[in-house]
C-alpha cells in the first residue's frame, strides 16, 4: 500500500510544479494562441485528484492542532464567510467563499505535497527560476533591448515643479498578477532571497556562482520598479538574514549601511516621507478603513471585498486591510500565520537536527528573510487574498512540518492550545493598536 501511494502522489507533485510554474509565466500571456485555455484549473484539478489521499490523510484535528499556520489559514475562510454573514449578506458571503477558496485549494494542495527535502528544492527551483525567468523579459523589455507584446510599463506621477508642470516617471511592470511595480518589487525581493539561497549552495562547487547573474538582474529590476515598498522589503530581507548569520550586531551594522546608502541614492525610492503624494494617500485610505470599522462591526468587519466602498481604494496595508474587512477575529487570523510562522523559525534554533537533510537545514535562514521580506512588503499592498501570499505560507508551513518531524527527539514546534492562543491576541491586539495610532499620527 505505501508504495502503491508514493505512485499516486508523484503526478501531483509535478502537477504542483506546473501549477506553481503557471503563476509567474503566464501562458496564455506568453502564447496569444492560448488564450482563453484553462490551463491553470486543468492543471490544479489534476492535482487535486492525485492529492485527495494526502489531503484526507491531514485534515483531521489532531493533526492540524499541531500545524497552527496551516489552522489559521483555513479558519480565514470562516472568517470571511462570518464577515457577510454579521451584514446577512448570503450572496457575498457564497462569492467570497468561493474566491478565496480557490487560494485555499493551492494553499493545500503545496502543504501535503511539499512533504520532503528533495521536493523541496525542487519546488524551490521551480519558483526561482520561472521568477527569475519573468523578471529579467521585463528587466529587458523595460530598457528596450527586446520588445515583449505582453509587457507594459507605467509612467506614474513623480512631481509638480514650480511653474505648474507635471512630471512623470516610468516604472517597470511585471506579467500577470505581478503587473503592478510594487507587486513586481515583491515578487524580486523574494527571487532575490531564494537565488542567495542558490549561490551560497557549496555543494554545487564553481557552478553557483552562476547565480550571481540572475541577482544583479533581479537589483536592476528593483531599481526599474522604483518600489519604495521594495527596498524597504529588500532591507528588511538583508537584516533577517544578518540576524542569522551574525546576530543582532551584525543586523544593526547593515541597518545603518542602508539608511546611509539611501542618503546617497536619491530618487523615488529614496523619498519615504508619508506627507508626499502617494504616503499621505495611503496613510488617509488606513483612516478611512478604521473610521469604517465602527463598534458594530469591529468582530467581523466590514465585510469581505469591501474596503473599496468605503475608501475609494484597496488598503495598500494588507494587515489593516484584514482587519477592516474581517474585523478582529479575521485579521488576527491573518496575522497568525505569519506569527506563528516565525515563533516555529525562532523555535527550531532551540533543538538539534541529526535527521534532517543538510540542505533543507541550510533554508531556515532564507526562510525567515523571505517571510520578512513578504510582510514588509504587504505593508504598501493589499494582497491579503491573492496565491502567492499563501504560497509564502504554504512553504513556510510544509518546511516547519518537516523540520518537527526531523528533530532529535520529534515533536511539534508550536501547538494550537489556551497559552498559544493568549500569545496570538496580544500580539494581534498591540500591532492592530499600534496601526491605529500611526494611522492617526499621520493621517
Amino acid at each position: 500500500m505505501a508504495k502503491v501511494g508514493t505512485r499516486v502522489q508523484e503526478p501531483a507533485f509535478l502537477l504542483l510544479l506546473a501549477v506553481t510554474a503557471t503563476l509567474f509565466l503566464r501562458p496564455a500571456e506568453l502564447f496569444q494562441a492560448l488564450d482563453g485555455l484553462p490551463i491553470y484549473e486543468a492543471l490544479i484539478g489534476g492535482c487535486l485528484l492525485f492529492s485527495i489521499p494526502a489531503l484526507q490523510a491531514r485534515c483531521s484535528w489532531k493533526t492540524l492542532k499541531f500545524q497552527p499556520v496551516i489552522l489559521c489559514v483555513l479558519a480565514l475562510l470562516l472568517a470571511i464567510g462570518l464577515s457577510h454573514a454579521s451584514h446577512a449578506y448570503i450572496g457575498g458571503l457564497v462569492e467570497a467563499a468561493t474566491s478565496f477558496g480557490k487560494v485555499l485549494v493551492y494553499f493545500a494542495l503545496l502543504v501535503v505535497n511539499l512533504n520532503s527535502p528533495p521536493r523541496l528544492r525542487a519546488f524551490l527551483l521551480t519558483v526561482t527560476t520561472c521568477s527569475v525567468i519573468a523578471i529579467t523579459m521585463c528587466v529587458v523589455d523595460f530598457h528596450g533591448l527586446i520588445d515583449f507584446q505582453c509587457v507594459e510599463h507605467l509612467a506614474d506621477f513623480d512631481s509638480v515643479d514650480d511653474e505648474g508642470e507635471v512630471s512623470h516617471i516610468l516604472r517597470m511592470r511585471g506579467l500577470g498578477i505581478f503587473q503592478d511595480p510594487n507587486d513586481l518589487a515583491m515578487l524580486i525581493v523574494a527571487a532575490g532571497v531564494l537565488c542567495t539561497y542558490f549561490l551560497m549552495d557549496k555543494a554545487q562547487g564553481i557552478l553557483r556562482f552562476a547565480w550571481i547573474i540572475p541577482i544583479i538582474t533581479l537589483w536592476i529590476g528593483l531599481f526599474d520598479t522604483r518600489s519604495r515598498g521594495g527596498l524597504l522589503a529588500a532591507g528588511a530581507a538583508m537584516m533577517t538574514l544578518a540576524v542569522f548569520w551574525g546576530g543582532f550586531k551584525m543586523a544593526i551594522l547593515c541597518g545603518v549601511l542602508g539608511v546611509c546608502a539611501l542618503a546617497v541614492m536619491g530618487g523615488r525610492q529614496a523619498n519615504l516621507d508619508l506627507n508626499d503624494s502617494t504616503g499621505g494617500e495611503r496613510v488617509q485610505l488606513w483612516r478611512d478603513g478604521f473610521d469604517a470599522l465602527k463598534s458594530s462591526d469591529i468582530l467581523f468587519g466590514i465585510g469581505y471585498g469591501g474596503y473599496p466602498d468605503v475608501a475609494g481604494l484597496v488598503a495598500h496595508n494588507s494587515f489593516i486591510h484584514a482587519y477592516v474587512e474581517l474585523g478582529i477575529f479575521g485579521g488576527t487570523l491573518f496575522f497568525g500565520a505569519f506569527f506563528f510562522a516565525f515563533v516555529q523559525l525562532y523555535q527550531m534554533g532551540f533543538r538539534s537536527y541529526p535527521n534532517f537533510d543538510r540542505e533543507a537545514l541550510r533554508f531556515r535562514p532564507y526562510l525567515g528573510a523571505l517571510l520578512a521580506g513578504w510582510c514588509t512588503s504587504m505593508l504598501s499592498l493589499s494582497r491579503c487574498y491573492v496565491v502567492p501570499t499563501y504560497m509564502v505560507l504554504g512553504l513556510a508551513a510544509a518546511y516547519l512540518h518537516m523540520a518537527a518531524r526531523s528533530s532529535a527527539r520529534p515533536a511539534p514546534l508550536a501547538t494550537w492550545n489556551t497559552p498559544q492562543a493568549l500569545r496570538l491576541t496580544f500580539a494581534s491586539g498591540a500591532l492592530f493598536v499600534g496601526l491605529y495610532l500611526f494611522t492617526v499620527m499621520f493621517a
